[in-house]
């Protein structure tokens, strides 16, 4: 018996141990292994770091443009379209426009005692909508926006000079914002003086001196004759320190006063509408597939 104990030993131990040596010989358990393992670890919580960075920049970009007290589905429309914008840059579509977000301190410095419940919103949007992009057939898209439009929003011809599919004059009648900027015409004829010094204009005789030459199909102005010169309606804008360049002029005796609508250039999806849309019971996808024409949300892997 005691025979039959040992030779069932040995061929225990041979069962067990062969297996192992031949694993062990053949390099299959080796230090190579253990490093090889040890990399694809490495890469592992290299990635997951690289996506909670990205997690956290998108919740601070969405931050950087909107108010977190916004609708939850237009806050999901704001990270799909961050997402897109964020995506375009890394692959090298576009050099231009890096993303810009707030800071974790920036944000609780803003907030104050809401930043617990307004990041958890902004979190959950990023979340809900995770590695969610938007394409126009097989690429990617400029994810263009603007605060308010002048209650349609504007082809992009008339800023970037060419057609781009996607974005296309749509109503966005829930935009009403309007307001009034006032200047003497001594103050106005020294701004526009400051940016062209040969721009021949007296401020006595102002309302011989300005006149509207083309709109666009939204009702912003494309460009106006003043003095001696042309002048695009985004450049008065911008001289001026206007929220738009839909508007109209009015002049008195002695003031100058432009009647604006809207805020921004009035391209792409205007943030106001959005959200409007989005108390009115429209879904995020809903949002973007108005504002950008023939669009498609995909899952990015």
């Amino acid at each position: 018996m005691k025979q039959i104990g040992a030779w069932c030993l040995l061929l225990l131990g041979m069962l067990i141990g062969i297996p192992s040596l031949v694993v062990y010989m053949g390099g299959h358990y080796s230090t190579e292994l253990l490093q090889s393992v040890k990399g694809i670890s490495e890469q592992d919580k290299s990635k997951d770091e690289e996506l909670a960075k990205q997690k956290d920049e998108l919740i601070g970009a969405i931050a950087k443009i909107a108010s977190p007290t916004e609708s939850e589905e237009a806050l999901k429309a704001y990270a799909v379209m961050l997402r897109t914008y964020r995506l375009r840059r890394q692959l090298g579509i576009v050099s231009q426009g890096s993303l810009n977000y707030m800071t974790v301190d920036e944000m609780k410095e803003t907030w104050g005692k809401s930043y617990t419940t307004y990041y958890n919103k902004l979190k959950k949007a990023v979340e809900d909508t995770a590695n969610e992009v938007i394409y126009c057939g097989n690429e990617l898209i400029e994810p263009i926006y603007h605060n308010e439009s002048a209650g349609w929003t504007r082809n992009a011809n008339a800023i970037y000079k060419q057609d781009i599919p996607y974005l296309q004059p749509v109503e966005s009648g829930l935009d009403t914002v309007q307001e009034s900027f006032n200047f003497t015409q001594d103050e106005f004829v020294k701004r526009l003086q400051e940016a062209y010094s040969h721009l021949s204009l007296q401020a006595e005789a102002l309302s011989q001196q300005i006149q509207v030459v083309s709109k666009d199909q939204a009702g912003y102005i494309e460009s106006l004759q003043i003095g001696n010169l042309l002048i695009e309606g985004e450049t008065l804008r911008k001289i001026l320190d206007l929220p738009s360049s839909c508007f109209t002029v009015v002049q008195s005796a002695d003031t100058i006063t432009f009647n604006v609508k809207g805020i921004g250039h009035g391209i792409g999806l205007s943030q106001h509408g959005a959200n409007e849309m989005a108390k009115q019971g429209a879904t995020y996808k809903e949002i973007l597939g108005y504002y950008y024409t023939g669009i498609e949300v995909k899952v990015n892997n």
